[in-house]
């Protein structure tokens, strides 16, 4: 699960036009502040376009006005976590927090960094640290990412506690959807899997692993031609996966 990056408006480049002013060492203003928050933002809208190296060079000059800017080091830790310089971009989130620990996107972003290598328990003391916060503006993600992390050792229970958490702020939410039906499935509730696998589907492209998902629900409910539909649909929209493979394995093909 990659980390959420707000996308960057196009009169960014003009408004950091705008806020280039000269910044007089020792003198408060709040045009510093505006700087670092427009190159911050800047730079975010670099990374998400792949300008690895644009991005990096204008989060470097954000730092440089101000090390401790929280937001500045949270992105610039995002885009070493791209570049595969895990010590960097654990230095940057270490650092975004420690200045500012009610910044529940840096909480969040380092809980992903975490828990895509594996480091499941400190990853959710971020995701939660991140939720503690009542002014963070997107606690479903945070719930999202902590219930993807917690399958992976797996615990689906306490992951479905983050995903229903997720879905009761957005019910429109994929992953959280294909999750639930998962979840269910393996837990032996095939109307409530059929449900959600079915909102999933409103929401989101199929995918080889919906599809599966979706065939094995509606066999386990004794629907056939519904089964047979998402069957030919795995078949003939993906069939050199490793789902199409499975099933074929399991019509003993």
């Amino acid at each position: 699960m990659k980390p959420v990056i707000r996308g960057v408006a196009a009169i960014a480049f003009s408004l950091l036009l705008g806020a280039c002013v000269t910044v007089h060492p020792g003198r408060p203003s709040t045009n510093k502040k505006q700087l670092v928050a427009t190159l911050t933002q800047l730079g975010a809208g670099y990374m998400a376009r792949g300008e690895f190296d644009v991005a990096h060079h204008v989060l470097k000059h954000a730092l440089e006005i101000n090390p401790d800017d929280s937001q500045a080091n949270n992105i610039m830790g995002l885009l070493y976590a791209q570049l595969k310089d895990d010590r960097k971009a654990e230095k940057h989130f270490r650092k975004a927090i420690s200045v500012q620990p009610d910044n529940s996107d840096a909480q969040n972003n380092f809980g992903v960094f975490l828990c895509q290598r594996g480091q499941i328990k400190s990853a959710a003391k971020h995701f939660n640290a991140a939720l503690a916060n009542p002014l963070y503006k997107t606690p479903e993600l945070a719930n999202l990412n902590a219930g993807v992390c917690y399958m992976k050792i797996p615990d689906p229970l306490t992951a479905e506690r983050y995903f229903r958490a997720a879905l009761s702020i957005n019910p429109k939410l994929p992953l959280a959807l294909y999750y639930m039906a998962k979840i269910s499935f393996d837990q032996g509730q095939m109307l409530p899997a059929r449900g959600y696998i079915r909102r999933y589907f409103k929401v989101a492209k199929v995918s080889p692993e919906s599809l599966l998902l979706a065939v094995r629900i509606e066999r386990a409910l004794g629907a056939g031609n519904a089964a047979a539909n998402y069957a030919l649909s795995l078949r003939g929209l993906f069939p050199d996966s490793p789902e199409a493979q499975q099933l074929r394995a399991l019509d003993g093909e």
